[in-house]
């Protein structure tokens, strides 16, 4: 019986090369001996940079997902910031690409703030304190001509289509806000740039009323709207609806005139059980239009119910019609119809779109800044996941360019040293091959960066990057990976597949694995686990670095692989692809994890 064992046993092997090479990447490559030299590697920022278009991903964009850029991650502290508890942070991208950070100081007893600040960057990355946006002034007379202080709280900022920078912030009165006769102590105030942010106008009032958390959104027509949460203790006591004031001449002059209501746009009727009365609800707007659309959509933080005054809330959206207005409400009225109310759990909602046209929403749960994938008409939502380490609240995502947005948040973890943590995310989703033929000489230098690409590299300094390209005969793949310290078990994973019909990976599916030294083995997926086949694969590496030497920093590798179209199953010109970079410092970073056998988070790669 044991003999008989035995032969099956090697029969089984001889049917593959090797029954199993989950074995770290010891040994010799399959190909070419890489080569030492210095590389030019192409992080995935500058990746991707086609024309591309419109929507193009608005039928897969379940299958689209963020991923955070670990070398981008940064903690902003006092020593920036100028102050001891930053709150309500706000990033805006300049025409010169670099950026401006607002925030407001606050206390553990006073999350509101009473003046603000703002930085400027270069990265993201290195940031500059400046100081003073909007400073607490003394010496006002309220509506009741008591003495009092004007206070400057939610700090914001919007780039006009001609390229000058708004920066405004909310406004109130001390004492006096609260009080129905001093409404108009209160407001919103701006100031412009027309230098990134190096100089500014004069201070120009262009709201006066009780309210928060302003944002602007520009219409193609010229059109600025300035929205904001009305607070108006008349009616909607301590919470409110969404009103705007709006410009047609770049935020020059404003509509209605600054003592008259604004128009009131977004709002519901919600039950305050603590008072026994009904008020508004429907604040901390988000707004967009959307892609190729004139219909715009907007996301609020809504008041759900209040008990022993603690609020609870859910994220609220709502949608224009085609014509891109929305309806002013009168008297009592509420609206808009056209509604999704409450569709999950959170408060502090941001609103953004790709180009590609995926939609992403981010909002505050259980002190954490949750991010969800959403479709190009923002009204269908994936899955969340927690955005960013740490504890805290007000945060908000900040489109950067085509593939990437930024995300950042209060992180009061460490109650001694509040920062505001920043980091940057990739866009993944599908991607097409580029037609071309490649020689397989571990050189990048007839890639593009018009080449489409997706990234792993969320977990620690070590990240990659996979491009694909096809001709009639083989499709060949890009790998570069950026990593500080190189070891010789360090390596890559490729995954391909066809569609299936139950959505499991099964022995269609093949897998490629490289590291610096180049192509270590191909793969099929067999019993549960890889086995080792024949085929006429090829690779060549190139690496930068000293192997296993942690006393410098390396700079990384590049595999050149080619397999021919006759070792894989594609059905319409598309394969799902899952890419995996095992490091011996941090271990797994995927774009899905390895002990999943699901098919359906797998990036397709079309045009093959």
């Amino acid at each position: 019986m044991k003999d008989l064992f035995k032969l099956i046993f090697f029969i089984l092997c001889f049917s593959f090369i090797g029954c199993s090479d989950d074995n770290p990447v010891d040994g010799a490559n399959k190909n070419n001996v890489p080569e030492a030299k210095k590389l030019s590697l192409t992080p995935f920022a500058k990746l991707n940079q086609g024309a591309g278009t419109v929507n193009s991903h608005a039928d897969d964009w379940q299958r689209s997902q963020l991923m955070m850029d670990f070398r981008s991650y940064v903690d902003i502290g006092q020593g920036v910031t100028g102050v001891q508890w930053p709150n309500y942070s706000r990033i805006k991208k300049l025409p010169d690409g670099t950026y401006i950070l607002f925030c407001q100081q606050s206390t553990s007893s006073n999350p509101n703030g009473n003046d603000t600040y703002y930085a400027t960057s270069p990265d993201l990355v290195n940031w500059t304190g400046k100081g003073f946006l909007f400073q607490s002034k003394s010496g006002y007379r309220n509506a009741r001509n008591q003495a009092a202080t004007r206070l400057f709280t939610n700090a914001n900022g919007f780039v006009l289509s001609n390229g000058d920078l708004l920066a405004f912030a909310s406004y109130r009165v001390s004492p006096g806000y609260s009080d129905v006769v001093c409404h108009n102590d209160n407001g919103i105030i701006m100031m412009r740039s027309s230098d990134n942010g190096k100089t500014w106008s004069d201070p120009q009032e262009i709201y006066h009323g009780p309210n928060w958390e302003a944002m602007m959104l520009q219409l193609p027509s010229g059109e600025l709207q300035c929205y904001f949460s009305e607070s108006r203790p008349s009616i909607s006591g301590g919470h409110s609806g969404t009103s705007m004031v709006v410009s047609n001449d770049n935020g020059s002059t404003w509509s209605p005139p600054l003592d008259e209501a604004p128009y009131r746009v977004i709002r519901q009727h919600w039950y305050n059980q603590d008072k026994n009365a009904t008020f508004y609800t429907d604040q901390m707007a988000g707004v967009i239009k959307l892609n190729n659309r004139n219909k715009l959509a907007a996301v609020m933080e809504s008041s759900l119910s209040s008990i022993n005054d603690n609020t609870t809330y859910g994220i609220t959206f709502a949608y224009t019609d085609d014509s891109g207005v929305w309806p002013h409400l009168e008297g009592d009225e509420v609206g808009p119809d056209d509604r999704q109310n409450y569709l999950f759990s959170g408060a502090g909602p941001s609103l953004i779109q790709f180009p590609s046209g995926e939609s992403i929403v981010s909002y505050g749960l259980s002190s954490h800044l949750n991010i969800r994938m959403g479709d190009a008409e923002a009204r269908e939502f994936g899955e969340p996941f927690v955005a960013l380490p740490g504890r805290g609240s007000w945060g908000t995502i900040e489109l950067d360019d085509d593939h990437t947005l930024i995300a950042a948040m209060r992180n009061s973890e460490d109650a001694g040293n509040v920062v505001i943590s920043l980091a940057k995310y990739f866009l993944n989703h599908s991607i097409t091959a580029t037609n071309r033929t490649v020689d397989i000489d571990g050189d990048n230098a007839e890639w593009k960066v018009t080449d489409e690409a997706i990234f792993v590299g969320s977990k620690s300094q070590a990240q990659v990057t996979l491009r694909c390209s096809a001709d009639n005969e083989n499709m060949y793949f890009l790998v570069e990976v950026l990593d500080e310290d190189i070891s010789k078990d360090d390596y890559v994973n490729i995954l391909l597949s066809p569609h299936t019909t139950d959505g499991k990976i099964n022995s269609e599916a093949r897998r490629i694995r490289v590291s610096h030294t180049g192509l270590h083995s191909f793969s099929q997926y067999a019993g549960g686990g890889w086995r080792e086949i024949t085929g006429n694969t090829h690779g060549k590496a190139a690496y930068d670095g000293t192997i296993s030497d942690n006393s410098d920093i390396d700079n990384g590798y590049l595999v050149e692989v080619s397999i021919p179209r006759s070792e894989i199953k594609v059905i319409d010109g598309e394969l799902l692809i899952n890419l995996l970079l095992i490091d011996m410092q941090s271990g797994e970073d995927a774009i899905v994890s390895s002990s999943s056998k699901e098919l359906t988070s797998w990036i397709p790669i079309t045009g093959l």
